[in-house]
């Protein structure tokens, strides 16, 4: 489990469950994290710590061993890869006279050399294994490297398409991506004409990025700066449906300028969150106990539908997003907008799922499993029949080496998977005023800003800063003292934390807890969003685990 807490973070809810059956019939669990996570204590049998950001050093460093000692699947590697020479190269130190040692990875990573050569053997020599690559790794300055890391890993050693193995990322779609159903999208006026960006990576969907695109991470800059920033207009109104977006994006008193320089802003809202108090329209939405719907969990991974029934009308002036949008788009000249009920867009998109079965059926019994004829292997397909079934790449097979990136030419994207030093780390000349590198998990008592509002769920696990003990006695903090957190983005006060469960120099702090600032701007909700910084990595990642902080004695 490679930053992967589905104790808390639930990746299908049936993730722990399956990991501890897997435990007790004598399967090896390792964890690897800046912190001892819940998953961690109750699931692993070891646990490495590592600084953050530092996890494709780590991964280096272990393939390095797996090379050194002649483990690794080069039949496999020779068959369904590209470019694994030039990943070779690389590690061995031929590309540019570093080897990628666990004596080259120890002041990096801080993980000693025996214990990188003793996970490397035990991964490489464990047939099958599985590699679980959670996504907070990934979610840093160069997160992409982590990755594709990880898949080189799992190529290394030949567990990629086979049943108790991995692909070095998390889930798979149970159904080919074509097949997907998805409602109908009209096209965005905004980007008609603009032109494509081939100078930046392709998204989720596999289109290139257009010129009127911003990346989530950079609204609030756009907003301040609009064309004479580099961006493709000055904008002028905000519309926020769905979300909580000031508490949610970093940097989080850029955001407050943003907005504050806005002319208008309109907020569906349940409850007044840091991002509704800034509507000049605030449209009271209903909740999922007024209205019917179909839910599927994870991104279409799950293998069972949830018929989410409405139990009351709605209440007072709330409505929902899809009634708000039907009664203001001919307001907007935006006729025909939906021809169909919401009943009956329920009903399309039933009709849609292969296999589903009857409609009225489905909502009496509120739930509905896909059935399959034997568990689902990712690529099983691909690697028993790589002719007639090839990798969704431009070669057809894994790319160790991607082209693609190599004609970008940018080192900060390399064509191979490689250890990039990032801003914000232990070596950033600010670590002198910021020494300690702040990580923002996901809490289990939230789901991003959602419940943390309900007063017993703060009762059951109360928000702090993790911290530990070395790091606290020389800051003369106690337990339960108030902390004051802070860089030169924000500052906030947070009761502490203090404990051996994370490592010296890394301090954390659950991301989703709500903006409160004081008259001063001091926020003393726990947003740590108050702290992280605006942009994103080369590949696209937000770097809400990329941050320097200090703490003192509140």
């Amino acid at each position: 489990m490679w930053g992967f807490n589905p104790a808390c973070t639930i990746w299908g809810t049936n993730t722990t469950w399956y990991l501890a059956q897997a435990k007790e019939r004598g399967t090896r669990i390792v964890h690897v994290d800046p912190r001892l996570t819940e998953s961690a204590a109750t699931l692993a049998h070891q646990w490495i710590p590592l600084r953050p950001g530092t996890d494709a050093a780590l991964m280096m460093a272990v393939a390095y061993v797996m090379l050194d000692d002649n483990q690794h699947d080069q039949k496999f590697l020779d068959t369904y890869t590209v470019g694994f020479d030039k990943f070779r190269e690389y590690i061995l130190g031929k590309e540019d006279g570093i080897p990628k040692t666990p004596v080259w990875a120890e002041p990096i990573t801080g993980v000693p050399p025996s214990t990188i050569e003793a996970l490397a053997r035990l991964y490489a020599t464990t047939k099958p294994a599985a590699l679980l690559a959670g996504w907070g790794p990934g979610r840093s300055a160069a997160g992409e490297q982590y990755h594709r890391a990880a898949i080189t890993l799992t190529a290394m050693t030949g567990n990629i398409g086979v049943p108790g193995g991995g692909s070095g990322s998390l889930g798979q779609c149970p159904y080919p991506p074509e097949e997907v159903p998805l409602l109908p999208e009209g096209e965005n006026p905004v980007e008609r004409g603009g032109q494509p960006q081939r100078n930046r990576l392709p998204s989720i969907s596999g289109t290139y990025p257009v010129s009127a695109s911003i990346h989530a991470n950079d609204v609030f800059d756009a907003i301040l700066k609009g064309k004479a920033g580099g961006y493709p207009g000055d904008l002028k109104l905000l519309y926020v449906t769905n979300r909580n977006l000031l508490n949610q994006i970093s940097n989080l008193n850029q955001g407050v300028r943003a907005l504050k320089s806005l002319e208008f802003i309109v907020v569906h809202e349940q409850f007044m969150t840091a991002t509704a108090k800034f509507a000049d329209i605030l449209l009271p939405v209903n909740t999922g106990l007024e209205r019917d719907d179909i839910c599927r969990p994870w991104l279409y991974t799950s293998l069972y539908h949830i018929y989410s029934n409405k139990a009351v009308d709605s209440l007072y002036e709330s409505k929902s997003d899809f009634e708000i949008c039907c009664e203001l788009a001919p307001r907007l000249g935006v006729y025909n907008y939906s021809d169909k009920t919401e009943d009956q867009w329920l009903r399309e998109i039933a009709k849609s799922i292969e296999g589903f079965g009857e409609y009225e059926e489905f909502k009496k019994k509120g739930v509905q499993r896909i059935h399959l004829s034997r568990p689902l292997v990712a690529f099983e397909e691909q690697i028993e029949d790589p002719d007639k079934n090839p990798f969704h790449t431009p070669s057809g097979k894994i790319e160790i080496y991607s082209q693609r990136l190599a004609d970008m030419n940018n080192p900060q994207i390399p064509p191979i998977p490689k250890y990039v030093e990032h801003w914000e780390n232990l070596n950033d000349p600010l670590v002198e005023k910021y020494p300690l590198q702040l990580i923002t998990p996901h809490p289990k008592r939230r789901a991003h800003s959602s419940f943390h509002n309900i007063p017993w769920l703060k009762e059951l696990e109360p928000h702090a800063i993790w911290i530990n003990s070395v790091d606290a006695q020389a800051r003369g903090i106690g337990e339960g003292d108030k902390a004051r957190v802070f860089n030169d983005r924000g500052e906030m006060i947070i009761p502490a934390f203090v404990t051996e469960r994370i490592m010296p120099g890394i301090v954390s702090i659950d991301q989703g807890a709500w903006f409160e600032p004081d008259e001063k701007g001091v926020d003393l909700g726990g947003c740590t969003n108050t702290l992280t910084r605006e942009g994103h990595s080369p590949g696209g990642a937000f770097p809400c685990n990329t941050c320097l902080v200090e703490v003192r004695k509140g």
